[in-house]
């Protein structure tokens, strides 16, 4: 089932463009555009990834095609702005040509999910990533996108605030999954609660709008992957 690949090829992109991506990467991409080294070795590791995923020998032509795709889309964004709507148009291209990929393999080879892992277990591991740093930078670019911006001390601050919220949404996601949504609720109303005295307006708003879209992001990745279980 084409599905099954899928979500094998999404963990691989996951892991290359958001776990083992470091900002410092980033940062190297965006001033140096093309002659940036790191465009092409993050390209290589996309390739790795996409390969190992599939578990197949032959599937290495596939994986080149997303790596070099990969590479593609990287470069023409490493040109644009740095904004969510960018970030949103990036990453939807890189999973339609991880589809693409794998309804094609899928509709011309038996292929089967390596070494008997359940696809449960596959679709987790993917909304556990989502909900780690995906989630914390899309909703960094959302707040910057609607003026939301985080208070003067901030740098440090949001780094905290991100740990927070990944482990909140961890919680939820977990949550949604085995549908203890009384649970969810009381997990939210603590939130409230600890925050109910902030005196500061823009960190009182800054802090909601983070927390509604991390609990968003969090319910919408339970709902999906429960469907998929």
């Amino acid at each position: 089932m084409w599905v099954n690949l899928f979500l094998c090829l999404l963990v691989a992109h996951l892991l290359a463009d958001f776990v083992l991506q470091t900002s410092k990467f980033c940062k190297d991409k965006r001033e140096y555009k093309w002659r940036s080294g790191c465009h092409y070795y993050h390209a290589e590791m996309v390739f790795l990834l996409s390969w190992l995923a599939a578990w197949d020998f032959d599937f290495w032509w596939c994986a080149l095609t997303i790596g070099v795709s990969h590479l593609v889309i990287d470069l023409w964004k490493s040109y644009c702005k740095e904004n969510v709507i960018w970030f949103v148009i990036d990453q939807l291209l890189h999973i339609m040509i991880i589809a693409g990929i794998a309804i094609f393999w899928c509709r011309y080879n038996d292929w089967h999910l390596p070494l008997d892992i359940g696809y449960g277990c596959i679709a987790i591991t993917a909304a556990v990533i989502i909900c780690w740093k995906p989630a914390n930078i899309l909703i960094k670019l959302i707040l910057q996108h609607h003026s939301v911006n985080m208070p003067k001390d901030d740098d440090g601050g949001f780094k905290s605030g991100a740990l927070i919220g990944t482990i909140e949404r961890w919680l939820i996601l977990f949550f949604v999954i085995i549908q203890r949504y009384d649970a969810l609720g009381f997990l939210i109303a603590a939130k409230s609660i600890i925050r109910f005295g902030e005196k500061d307006k823009a960190k009182t708003e800054y802090v909601l709008a983070g927390t509604l879209l991390s609990v968003f992001i969090a319910v919408l990745a339970g709902i999906l992957v429960s469907g998929i279980i």
